[in-house]
């Protein structure tokens, strides 16, 4: 039996440009994951670590950055941790990998080349990457011996040919463990957690996905994988352990008054641990002046609140007046006779009275009209500012 921990793409260093003055925390935050990872490692007694590439964002992160990350493999130390260079750290001549600092880490393997590495009763089958593009399929080299009673376990870097990318960079075949004979192949590359099942159905070619959520979208990242394998041949046991701290998340609001900005600024106070949320807002609608400046500064008021909290509000309008709402009219008779409808009934409810050029003859008329056909039951000041605010939406989504 084998067991260890299978994960990928920490991308330590990370610049997240899109997180501005927070993205050093955010950094900090990674290194903490890392550290988690490692400790899960220990608790857990696994036989080895193994990090899939990308474990550094580049070849030009600080060099104090990779003294730290050391350190911390030497802190686990006797366990065995294997790192495969990715396309973000690759063995160019430039990289890191090559710098001094790691050759005092007593438990630590960099692959370099195409060589198993046979230990105990399991053999690692390691595609370190040379380069940052290829379309050559790293894995193709892989060939265990049949009469082996040894664990085989590959390990890659790239994207698994399963039609969602076209022109893949280090392209991977979906049934490589079966052409090579396979007990696991361990890819990294892909941010969130994905398993790919062989012929037979059983999942042994995985992507553990990022252990800290890098961007939006990544919405199985976060975690690190227990991989347990009792024999050559048997079922991998596979166990996600959540480990990320970062909740990325985009939310679309519909806003029409200070009462909805007051209920959203609400549900933003009632997220728990706001210092790990980057959160976008994408606000549309049509309301007045006094609700956009009242979002307008949510970003400054929760700088220091959220790690990020970004406001879109481009797809929010000002309300125009009745006049300036008839100026955008399209041509045809129904959007005009339910703008003329719409005018009328304003003109009935006092509170919202507005200057319309429809005489007090034709708003009778069409309220009289309305009445009979049992079409202003229920008329309020409220439903006849959301019918304005939902036409002039439809009007401006409409517009070329």
């Amino acid at each position: 039996m084998v067991k260890f921990l299978h994960t990928a793409d920490w991308h330590l260093g990370l610049k997240y440009k899109q997180l501005g003055d927070k993205a050093q925390q955010a950094r900090d935050i990674r290194l903490k994951t890392a550290q988690k990872i490692l400790t899960i490692a220990r608790d857990n007694d696994v036989d080895f670590v193994l990090i899939a590439g990308d474990l550094l964002d580049s070849n030009q992160v600080d060099r104090n950055l990779v003294g730290e990350v050391s350190q911390m493999f030497q802190q686990v130390s006797p366990i065995p941790v294997y790192v495969l260079p990715g396309n973000h750290d690759p063995l160019t001549r430039d990289s890191l990998f090559y710098d001094p600092v790691w050759e005092s880490v007593d438990n630590l393997t960099i692959f370099q080349e195409n060589k198993p590495v046979i230990t105990g009763n399991y053999t690692l089958y390691p595609c370190p990457v040379s380069q940052k593009q290829s379309q050559e399929d790293p894995t193709k080299w892989i060939k265990t011996q049949d009469e082996s009673n040894q664990i085989n376990i590959g390990v890659a870097h790239g994207n698994l040919q399963v039609g969602f990318i076209d022109e893949a960079n280090f392209p991977i075949p979906p049934d490589r463990t079966q052409i090579s004979g396979l007990d696991y192949l361990a890819l990294g590359e892909w941010h969130s957690l994905f398993q790919h099942p062989d012929k037979n159905g059983i999942n042994r070619t995985v992507y553990p996905g990022t252990p800290e959520t890098t961007k939006f979208g990544e919405d199985q990242s976060g975690q690190t994988l227990l991989v347990e394998i009792d024999a050559p041949g048997s079922t991998p046991k596979i166990t996600p352990i959540r480990v990320g701290a970062l909740i990325w998340q985009k939310r679309g609001e519909e806003i029409t008054g200070l009462p909805d900005a007051q209920y959203l600024e609400a549900e933003l106070k009632s997220i728990t641990e706001p210092e790990n949320q980057v959160i976008y807002l994408k606000l549309r609608g049509v309301t007045d002046q006094e609700t956009i400046s009242y979002l307008s500064q949510l970003e400054d008021h929760y700088h220091d609140y959220f790690l990020k909290l970004q406001v879109s509000l481009d797809e929010l309008y000002l309300k125009p007046n009745l006049l300036e709402l008839k100026a955008l009219l399209p041509e045809g008779v129904v959007v005009n006779q339910t703008f003329e409808a719409l005018t009328a009934l304003m003109k009935t409810q006092p509170e919202i009275q507005d200057y319309a050029d429809i005489s007090s003859f034709r708003t009778q008329e069409i309220f009289n009209q309305l009445r009979d056909q049992d079409l202003v039951e229920g008329l309020s000041p409220e439903v006849l500012n959301r019918a304005f605010l939902l036409m002039y939406q439809m009007i401006k989504e409409a517009s070329p």
